[in-house]
This record gives C-alpha cells, sequence and structure tokens, in this order.
C-alpha cells in the first residue's frame, strides 16, 4: 500500500498529526506501507512562526522538491500500478495532478482510495458553511458545483480554479467504480452515498490522531481566565463568530478565544482573546474552564478538538449540525445547543452548572478508543473490490 498525502507528518494541524500516529503505527506493526508526500506547506508555516530562517529555507526547499516530485511519479510504473493509493487531502496535492493519476490507475484497472478528511469531495470550500449562516451549506451536494459559482465560493485552503470541476470529476470516478472513500463517521457515509450513488465504494475507518494518545491524562491546576472556553480556530465554518455572538448575548459570562484578536474585529468587554495552543497553555483552560465551547457550523467530521474537549473539560457543548461527528455522540455527553443565538444563550443559563457522569464520559472515551486505534490497520486489512 502507498499512502500519498499532500501534507507532511507534522504536529501542526489534524491531518499531521493523523500522519504521525499512522506512520509510528506502520513502524511498530511492520506493515508494508509506504508514504509519499508531495507538499510540506504546513512545516514552511511553523519555521515562519518559529521564526527560524535556516530551517524555514530547508522547509521551503523541501516543499518545492516535493512537488517537482508529481512529474515523474506520474511515469513510475511501482506508484501507478501499486495495488492500494490512499490519498489524504487532495487540494494540497494538486487536484489536475491528482485526477490525471486517478484515470491512469482507472485505465489498468486499479482503484484509487480517497481518505475523507473534510467536505472537499463536494464542497470548494472545504468546510461547508456559507458566511451568516448558523447550518452546514449542502447546496452542492443536492444541486451540483454551478451553486458554489452563484454563491461566490473559493477553494479553501488552497486557491485552485479547478475545484469544481475536480468535484464533478470525482463524481464521475466513483460513479465507475475507480474512486473508492474513506470515511471517519456514519455520518459521511450517507453524504458519500448521497454524492456518488447507492453503489459508491464506502467504508468508515474512523480518526486517531498521535496526540488523542494522552486523553486520560490530567494538566497540572491553574485558575480559569474565563467561564466558557471556545476551542477552535478563527474560523466562521468552526463558530468563531458564532461564540463571539453568544459571548455578546451574555454580558454575564466571560469567554476566552485562544488566539490574538483579529484585526478589525469588535469583541464585547467580556471576550478575552489569548495566543494559546494545545501545548502552550490550552489544555490547562479547556480542563479548568466549568465548559468548553466546540461549535462547528459545518458537516465536521471527527475534530480533535471535539475530542479532546470531551476527555478534558468539565463540561463540553456543540451546536446542532446535521451529518456531524457531534450528531453521534450518545445522548447526555454533550450539551447540544440550538444554532439561534438566543436560544442558545437561554438553553446555557437552564443549564448553568451541567456536567456529564463520569462513567458516560468514561464509557465515551473506552469505546471511542476501541473502534478508533490501529487506523492504518484498518485501512491495511481488506481492499475494496474492483
Amino acid at each position: 500500500m502507498i499512502v500519498l498525502s499532500g501534507i507532511a507528518a507534522t504536529n501542526r494541524g489534524g491531518t499531521g498529526r493523523l500522519l504521525l500516529g499512522i506512520i509510528e503505527e506502520q513502524r511498530a506493526k511492520n506493515l508494508d506501507v509506504q508514504f509519499v508526500f508531495v507538499g510540506n506547506r504546513a512545516t514552511v508555516a511553523r519555521s515562519l512562526l518559529l521564526r527560524n530562517p535556516v530551517g524555514l529555507g530547508q522547509e521551503v526547499a523541501r516543499h518545492y522538491w516535493r512537488r517537482a516530485s508529481r512529474h515523474w511519479l506520474l511515469r513510475t510504473r511501482k506508484f501507478l500500478e501499486t495495488s492500494r493509493l490512499v490519498v489524504l487531502h487532495p487540494q494540497e496535492i494538486g487536484t489536475r495532478w491528482l485526477d490525471a493519476v486517478i484515470a491512469r490507475r482507472a485505465r489498468l484497472g486499479k482503484i484509487t482510495e480517497l481518505f475523507v478528511l473534510d467536505a472537499s469531495f463536494f464542497c470548494v470550500r472545504s468546510y461547508n458553511h456559507m458566511p451568516g449562516e448558523n447550518a452546514p451549506c449542502l447546496r452542492c451536494l443536492h444541486h451540483g458545483t454551478s451553486e458554489a459559482a452563484r454563491h461566490g465560493c473559493c477553494a479553501f485552503p488552497i486557491r485552485d480554479p479547478w475545484a469544481s470541476t475536480f468535484v464533478n470529476r470525482i463524481r464521475q470516478h466513483a460513479l465507475r467504480g475507480s474512486v473508492a472513500f474513506w470515511a471517519q463517521t456514519e455520518g459521511y457515509r450517507t453524504l458519500l452515498t448521497e454524492f456518488a450513488g447507492q453503489g459508491a465504494k464506502v467504508r468508515v475507518a474512523g480518526l486517531w490522531t498521535d496526540d488523542f494518545d494522552g486523553l486520560e491524562n490530567s494538566f497540572p491546576t491553574v485558575p480559569p481566565i474565563a467561564d466558557i472556553v471556545y476551542h477552535g480556530s478563527w474560523h466562521e465554518a468552526k463558530g468563531a463568530q458564532w461564540a463571539l455572538a453568544l459571548a455578546n448575548a451574555m454580558p454575564d459570562r466571560t469567554f476566552l478565544f485562544p488566539f490574538r484578536k483579529p484585526a478589525a474585529t469588535v469583541s464585547p468587554p467580556n471576550a478575552f482573546f489569548r495566543p494559546l495552543s494545545w501545548d502552550t497553555g490550552l489544555a490547562e483552560q479547556v480542563q479548568a474552564s466549568p465548559l468548553c465551547l466546540v461549535p462547528s457550523l459545518w458537516t465536521a467530521t471527527i475534530e480533535g478538538a471535539l475530542v479532546k474537549s470531551i476527555s478534558h473539560a468539565p463540561a463540553t457543548a456543540v451546536v446542532t449540525s446535521s451529518f456531524a461527528f457531534a450528531e453521534e455522540l450518545p445522548d447526555g455527553l454533550v450539551l447540544r445547543l440550538p444554532a439561534d443565538i438566543g436560544d442558545a444563550a437561554a438553553m446555557l443559563r437552564r443549564h448553568a452548572g451541567w456536567q456529564p457522569s463520569a462513567a458516560l464520559r468514561a464509557s465515551w472515551l473506552k469505546s471511542f478508543a476501541s473502534h478508533n486505534t490501529g487506523i492504518l490497520e484498518t485501512l491495511t486489512r481488506t481492499a475494496f473490490e474492483g
């Protein structure tokens, strides 16, 4: 099996951490898996953040070398003829190039397997959410990619004028049986079946990243900065602006946002902005604050922020969102808030001090680990039938 990724294995970002975990699993179990990387932007970004000019130069050179390697990969028989090719993050790989790989493998009778990390198989935004809305957007899934053009949607995280074409090409490949999908959740199995028809080749693999290994750990005790901590990045689909609006509607509660205040952002006095990562203070604040808020507004897959919040926070709240991983959690494990800001604020006031039972939390964490660890072995165990 070859695992092809446009993202490098790094502790920066969910995909990088996923790769760190499966590389470690491959070494521990001596699985017959080769990793091929055709991008390195995440480690370039990390060098920029660390202000490391020497490291930056090395990572930039590695990035462009990996991009150039795509040309000879298209001419490499071992790569094109491998019985199993699992692809992560098509956006970073390059959609035109990946389409050529899929087409050439199809002519050889080979199936290309896509490990689905987000909604990019039907949404050029990757996070299928429209600004100003409080629910996932399924327009392109139901009505085709002309909806993306009509609403002025831009490809994310890579500017790609071919993104809509790639969505249509993936559907065509899937209908012909030359593309199969690994989903993380049952909700995504449903979305993929709706996307590519009842005959779509879809299996659920789950997700496990290297930072899930410490879910049972505890952190040093610190005083909470705020009553409610938002656990996510500054992205509208992740619910950042929704959380800020909630803070505005609840002046009697304080809110912590773990990043610098974005430019031109107007925030109420009860919203505090601190540049924190999980390893530099956020973990302790999630553990100390009475409530952790993970209000994703897209059809979120298994989000590390949500899993770690459930594990470490006294209580976790989400926003009800169709097909999202949070919808598959057992009742009573998280507080499910309505998308309307006023209704959500009222619900939080009614349920002030709520916490899930310790037994339910422990039972879910055990079940989650048993179903999601060993993900690489799950991928290698069974091949899709042609």
